[in-house]
This record gives structure tokens, sequence and C-alpha cells, in this order.
């Protein structure tokens, strides 16, 4: 399968979308799109830099270089209305600028044959998911642009217009 250059505009277009609603809700990040519930926009951005973290760890191999975000941002984890020891949103917001550069220039980097590499250690039921680095380069653009529908939520519910109409 020849998807590189895809791949490259997915992650590429899902981070210019992502990083403006990110960057707007720097004064209203604790609004959940829900009174009182839902994932506020400091969570999705540890969440966003936690999951960076994680796909570097199965696709690298190693330690998760945002392990120490797991308690607060990690599966299973939820958001905490007032945000009680998190990181700054602002060290999240450049933590993640430089984690999707990274990923970026990775992704640059591969062959469309490096991307078929298989990731070791997947359950049987996730591998259409995260089975090989393609699928993760996929999977991290719909990540974002999952997270992406909660951001406009945010900024809805703290009566803020779209950005994109």
């Amino acid at each position: 399968m020849q998807s590189k250059s895809v791949l490259i505009l997915a992650n590429r277009q899902s981070a210019g979308l992502v990083f403006p609603l990110l960057e707007d809700l720097q004064t209203a990040a604790l609004v959940s799109p829900v009174a009182g519930t839902g994932n506020h926009a400091h969570w999705i951005l540890g969440h966003l830099v936690f999951s960076e973290g994680r796909y570097i760890e199965m696709m690298k191999g190693g330690d998760n270089p945002s392990q120490t975000l797991q308690e607060k941002f990690g599966g299973g984890s939820q958001p905490d209305p007032s945000a009680v020891d998190y990181p700054s949103y602002e060290e999240l917001l450049s933590q993640l600028h430089s984690l999707h550069a990274q990923f970026m220039t990775w992704l640059e980097g591969v062959s469309e044959e490096e991307l078929d590499q298989p990731i070791a250690g997947i359950p049987p039921q996730f591998e259409l998911y995260f089975g090989t680095w393609r699928h993760m380069f996929l999977m991290r653009a719909m990540h974002w642009m999952n997270h992406r529908g909660q951001l406009a939520d945010c900024r809805r519910a703290a009566g803020r217009p779209p950005l994109m109409v």
C-alpha cells in the first residue's frame, strides 16, 4: 500500500485544525462541553501529550516520554474540573507542538516499506488500529480529530463562535 503522502497530509491537517482551538481555549481551559462533565481543554491537551508519548513507546520501544502524565491524562483517567496538580496549560501546549514537529519529521523520513513494520505487543482486537506504523500514524490523526470535536464543543460552551463555518 502506498499511503505515506496521505498520512503526512492527514497528520498535518489534523494538527492544523486542533492547534487553533487549543490556543484559543487557553483562556477557557476548564470549560466543559456539558456543565459539570465532559473533557475540558486542559484535560484534552494533557491527554494528547500523553498519547503522543504512548505512540512513541509502541512504535519505537522503550519508555513513554510522557509517562508522568498517565495518572491525570492516560486511559481511564477523568478530567479534574479544577485541574489540580495538572502541568500548566502553556507547558503542555509547548510539549504538544514539539512532539507534533518530531512526529512530522519522523513520518516524512520513513519509507513506504518502513510504514509496514509491525508493532509488537498489540492485542489481537487492536491490530486494525495499531498493527503497523502505517496504522498508528493514521490513528494518530484520527485521534486528534476526535478530540477536535470535543474542543469545538468546549468553545461553544464558553460562548465562543465557531472558528470555521
